[in-house]
């Protein structure tokens, strides 16, 4: 009886072994092969600091990779960028240009319940973001923000597009964090001044070449 208990109990164990990586995935995640290029194209943004100083962009465009169920990268170019009449640029840019740093995406849930899933990019070395000049204004963005991505569960085929919106109001991100996670934002500091919470209101559109799932 125990040498039958025994050969049970085995089994009982590969049986969970052989289980556990689709058990234990950490979801949201997107649909394998890696990686996954992509772009993306937005209309109007801006970038809103609490002290009310808004720099507008009149579009972007961003190319990327997802590399794992949940991880990615991505560099963002604004265009048509000024605030106060003047235009904007990063540094060797051209005039109403900003550029991003090379930046990391990371998908998780705001809402678990609700399956509600955002796509958050940041500097993955925990630096800054972008640089830019507007006249005699000069700002400096840091830490990361949060937008929300849809659909999710639902196969995604080309030419057809997720949808991650960007929302803000002055200066306050709508999401500032990942559901079990600490708060996550960006700061923006004008002419080396303090970093002060800034908001970020973008709906970019991200197409894939395949057909692509984000399971939540």
């Amino acid at each position: 009886m125990s040498r039958i208990r025994a050969v049970a109990l085995c089994l009982v164990a590969a049986f969970v072994m052989s289980a556990a990586p689709s058990a234990l995935a950490a979801l949201p995640e997107f649909s394998p092969p890696f990686p996954k290029t992509f772009t993306s194209t937005s209309k109007a943004s801006t970038l809103e600091t609490v002290g009310k100083t808004k720099v507008k962009c009149t579009a972007d465009t961003d190319a990327g990779q997802i590399t794992g169920p949940n991880t990615g990268n991505v560099t963002i170019k604004f265009t048509g960028c000024e605030t106060k009449g003047f235009a904007c640029n990063s540094p060797g840019a051209a005039a109403g240009e900003i550029a991003s740093h090379g930046l990391s995406s990371t998908v998780g849930y705001v809402n678990r319940k609700t399956k509600e899933v955002g796509i958050d990019y940041s500097n993955p070395a925990g630096a800054i973001l972008a640089e830019f000049q507007c006249g005699n204004v000069l700002g400096v963005v840091r830490g990361s923000v949060i937008g929300k991505i849809t659909p999710v569960n639902n196969v995604v085929k080309p030419p057809g597009h997720f949808t991650v919106k960007f929302s803000q109001k002055a200066g306050t991100q709508k999401i500032t964090k990942f559901a079990g996670k600490p708060i996550d934002i960006l700061e923006t500091a004008l002419n080396g001044g303090p970093f002060e919470p800034s908001g970020l209101s973008s709906t970019d559109l991200i197409r894939f070449a395949e057909p692509v799932v984000i399971k939540a």
